[in-house]
């Protein structure tokens, strides 16, 4: 229970990443891919936790004989621990890879092009977006 709960506040910290706008260029970068870490990181927890919790659940009473069977916790956890690990590899592989690692691009706001500050000096406004 306690693993879907952190798996829900990585899921939820992504929301905040993807309405989190950087000022520069190399933050907007970082933040791109951290994101992907923090989403895939955050579904793989609750959907392992859940599928491990069917699988026990499968186990137990798919029994065609009378005798008892069980699954401890600490077996549910190294199957999530695999399940995690496997996620991570992936993931550091993606990022890795220079040709699959996001970058962020800078687009001009064509609404709110140039913007004079009060000491007159002028700040070209843009919007950084994510791209392969």
């Amino acid at each position: 229970n306690y693993l879907i709960i952190v798996g829900s506040v990585l899921l939820y910290t992504c929301v905040y990443l993807y309405v989190y706008s950087a000022d520069s260029f190399s933050k907007e970068t970082f933040i791109c891919n951290f994101r992907v870490w923090v989403f895939s990181l955050g579904y793989t927890i609750c959907f392992a936790v859940i599928l491990s919790k069917t699988w026990r659940i499968y186990y137990i009473f798919n029994n065609p004989t009378a005798k008892k069977k069980t699954i401890t916790d600490w077996i549910l956890v190294v199957v999530i621990m695999i399940v995690v690990i496997i996620d991570l590899s992936i993931l550091f592989l993606g990022t890795a890879i220079p040709e699959s690692r996001l970058t962020a691009v800078g687009i001009f706001d064509a609404e709110h092009e140039i913007t004079i500050t009060s000491d007159g000096i002028k700040h070209e406004n843009h919007i950084y977006v994510c791209t392969r």
